[in-house]
């Protein structure tokens, strides 16, 4: 099973994930990329620059997962 890595990067500061977790498949890392993004959606001040950076085993970006601009957010 392939190990996606995802690397959190809030309001231009990045938290790189040094372990990784196995899925089954990208569509199912990209859920769990969404899903990080809802968990963390209190915390964010800055969408423009704030997203998930998912990348494999080698290192190289699969895919990002944006943050979604709250709607209370004024």
């Amino acid at each position: 099973m392939p190990k996606y890595f995802f690397n959190i990067v809030l309001d231009g500061q990045s938290t790189l994930d040094g372990l990784g977790q196995p899925f089954p498949d990208e569509i199912t890392a990209r859920a769990h990329a969404r899903h990080l993004t809802l968990l963390l959606a209190d915390r964010c001040r800055d969408p423009m620059n704030s997203f998930v950076a998912v990348s494999g085993m080698d290192g190289r970006l699969i895919f990002k997962v944006a943050f979604q601009p709250s709607e209370t957010q004024t």
